[in-house]
């Protein structure tokens, strides 16, 4: 692996997410044994990167963030969140919008109760439906929207709470290429006018690479951490296929 990649520890003072995961096993079912997903993962996340978690289908990826968030707690290990960490956004493979709401409604479902009415939170909706292209849409519902409109949608929610930390679970999987490309370069875009410390998640390289400012490859049975690099990109050549392709070989040289 090329020295220039390298990722270094950070220090305690540093870290937004503090993750140590001794071993995660998945109880026998059926005709399935037990089996252990992740052993011996240990990872710090430094406030405002954007880590993106990679590897093989099935690794594992997904089981790790769900820790991190909170949302499976049968594992052996702790996670910990630095002091300053307030609000936690959290971005699925499917945009989980409620039908029964507009687009409007859904984002504004997720503002605090103090900001969910007023005309602070209509300055706050109106602003991030604009800033990912669906003011025109904001009264309509989740079913009138394409699936590219929908994910629009479900970024919007994610953002405008202006979160901590933000988890995304391979949020633009099923797209087709255009409309993905679209998507990581808006996401991009958001990430760049208001960083926030991202842990995303997908087995895509060239997206992996187009996002991360740092790369965490997870490898093996059970899983562990294989692979922990620096991406260092312009927001410029992260758009730029050539380059990301070139990135892309130099990463995953060895993989």
């Amino acid at each position: 692996m090329n020295e220039a990649i390298v990722k270094t520890p950070a220090a305690a003072s540093d870290l937004a997410i503090k993750v140590k995961v001794d071993e995660k096993r998945f109880p026998a079912l059926g005709d399935r044994s037990e089996q252990i997903v992740l052993r011996d993962v240990e990872l710090g996340v430094e406030r405002g990167s954007f880590v993106v978690l990679t590897g093989p289908s099935g690794c594992g990826k997904s089981t790790l963030l769900n820790i991190i968030a909170g949302l499976d707690k049968s594992y052996q290990g702790r996670v910990d969140f630095g002091p300053d960490t307030d609000k936690l956004s959290f971005m699925f493979q499917t945009p989980r919008l409620l039908p029964w709401r507009t687009v409007e409604e859904n984002i504004r479902l997720v503002l605090d109760d103090g900001d969910a009415g007023g005309d602070d939170a209509d300055r706050r909706v109106a602003a991030i439906l604009e800033r990912v292209g669906l003011s025109d849409a904001a009264k309509a519902y989740p079913e009138r929207l394409s699936l590219g409109m929908q994910r629009r949608a479900a970024l919007a929610r994610a953002f405008v709470v202006e979160p901590d930390i933000l988890l995304m679970d391979e949020p633009f999987v099923s797209l087709d290429d255009p409309s993905a490309d679209s998507l990581r370069a808006l996401l991009i875009e958001m990430w760049n006018r208001r960083p926030t410390t991202v842990v995303f998640v997908t087995h895509d390289r060239i997206e992996a690479v187009m996002l991360a400012t740092r790369l965490v490859r997870l490898g093996g049975k059970p899983a562990a951490i294989v692979q922990d690099s620096s991406v260092e990109m312009t927001p410029e050549e992260r758009l730029d296929r050539e380059k990301v392709l070139a990135m892309r070989l130099q990463l995953f040289e060895n993989a």
